[in-house]
């Protein structure tokens, strides 16, 4: 009945980049239906649609950001339903696109397997769809599982067998997949000074925000299957180490009352997971500024992580280094990026850029309440709405005193921050048409 079902809209198979927008909005809007359920809340609470909304969008979206605190207002049932719609959204529909293509059996469009290969790139696009799919799940599940495995060991020290179980798993599945929900009300503050727990945690962000090319790349040579690494997994690894350090000495500088334990987990979860160790909202401006750059730029493509991507923001820096001394300079790793790359750099980039704008102003109009009460409100919603955008989670504690309109905002952050660059992007690609013979003349302006 499925399969049939899956045949009779091709959607999936001709127009992958809007099945990942349509897939994306029918499991939230399930999610959110399932979390209005009396069941899903604790006796004594109720859930809004509105507010039902939001956390499904957070979940589904990998993002984390609340208007409730997960532990205390939703029923283990709810918390099911949240974990359930986090794993679907790690996880990401393009790869529950490539399950249907496969059940479909049937061949596909150029298009699609142009938008999937895109998607996972490097050498796990030589795989078939059967043994891509097998790579991700079992990568997947493998990683959570050692996860929940470690985090299991030492929760058991402090809470009972099956308590520890229940959020061993529970926390291990949230940070590989970058979604920063948490149990707990103070999120992870009362593990500060478990060098365990926050390191668990940390590798299983770090393993969640690389990628699955960039996995399989390294089962590869661990298997010594592969010797040479490819580019796309230097630019990854060398910029995630990069952002990972230079963020934590950053955020230090900001605040020498952090430890080094403190600035190592902020510069890591701030990168799309979402969890904190520390009082986000007592951290100084300049520490939080260094925050929303790592939020805007995220983790790496054909990941569990948002944002502009850590390619992206590579790519841009070689744009920006060709702007001003040329392109015949050497190129990173002995490589130069193709006009496509660096169109679809200047896409990403302005879109992203333009949504923060348009949302943060709408912010500034909607809540007055929020302006009138928090001293620092300006940075604050800056910080919210690059937060919501780049996938992360984090916030100084203003999410539930947002109006409806603010709430509307981020769950439109959210939606478009994880499937909005890609799906349209790809979509601009493909619709581009060839240049015309016959075209308007053109004229130089002055700049500057």
């Amino acid at each position: 009945m499925i399969k049939e079902f899956l045949l009779k809209y091709k959607l999936w198979v001709t127009k992958p980049e809007s099945a990942l927008v349509i897939s994306f909005a029918i499991v939230i809007l399930a999610g959110a239906i399932l979390l209005t359920l009396p069941i899903s809340s604790t006796p004594g609470n109720s859930t809004s649609f509105l507010d039902a909304l939001f956390t499904s969008t957070s979940a589904t979206c990998v993002t984390g950001l609340i208007v409730f605190d997960t532990g205390t207002h939703f029923s283990i049932f709810g918390q099911v339903v949240i974990l359930t719609l986090i794993q679907l959204g790690g996880l990401g529909i393009m790869t529950f696109t490539a399950i249907f293509v496969w059940l479909s059996k049937k061949a596909y469009s150029v298009q699609t397997h142009y938008t999937i290969q895109d998607t996972f790139g490097g050498d796990i696009e030589k795989l078939s769809i059967e043994n891509l799919l097998k790579f991700i799940v079992s990568a997947t599940f493998t990683i959570e599982g050692l996860g929940a495995a470690i985090l299991f060991f030492k929760l058991k020290e402090i809470y009972p067998t099956g308590k520890a179980l229940y959020s061993a798993i529970f926390h291990s599945i949230s940070a590989f997949c970058n979604a920063g929900f948490s149990i707990y009300s103070d999120s992870l503050i009362q593990f500060r000074q478990s060098w365990i727990t926050l390191t668990t945690i940390m590798l299983l962000i770090i393993f969640g925000g690389l990628g699955y090319p960039v996995l399989f790349e390294l089962r590869e040579k661990i298997l010594g299957k592969r010797k040479k690494t490819s580019f796309h997994t230097k630019l990854v690894l060398a910029t995630t180490l990069s952002l990972i350090f230079g963020g934590a000495f950053f955020i230090w500088l900001g605040d020498h009352s952090l430890t080094i334990l403190d600035s190592l987990f902020q510069s890591v979860t701030t990168r799309t997971a979402g969890f904190n160790s520390v009082d986000i909202g007592k951290l100084p401006s300049s520490s939080l500024f260094i925050m929303i750059m790592l939020m805007f730029i995220g983790g790496s493509p054909g990941s569990c992580a948002g944002g502009i991507k850590t390619t992206t923001f590579s790519g841009y820096l070689i744009l920006v280094k060709d702007w001003f001394f040329g392109e015949h300079r050497k190129r990173l790793f002995e490589r130069k990026l193709t006009q496509e790359t660096k169109d679809k750099i200047k896409s990403v980039i302005t879109l992203a850029f333009s949504t923060v704008v348009v949302s943060f102003t709408i912010l500034l109009f909607s809540e007055q309440a929020i302006i009138t009460t928090y001293r620092e409100a300006f940075r604050n919603l800056l910080f919210e709405v690059v937060s919501a955008f780049g996938t992360v989670g984090l916030s100084t504690g203003i999410t539930s005193n947002l109006s409806n309109v603010g709430k509307l905002v981020i769950i439109i952050d959210m939606f478009f921050g994880r499937v909005g660059p890609l799906a349209i992007v790809t979509s601009l690609l493909f619709g581009r048409r060839k240049k015309k013979k016959i075209d308007y003349p053109e004229q130089k302006i002055m700049i500057g």
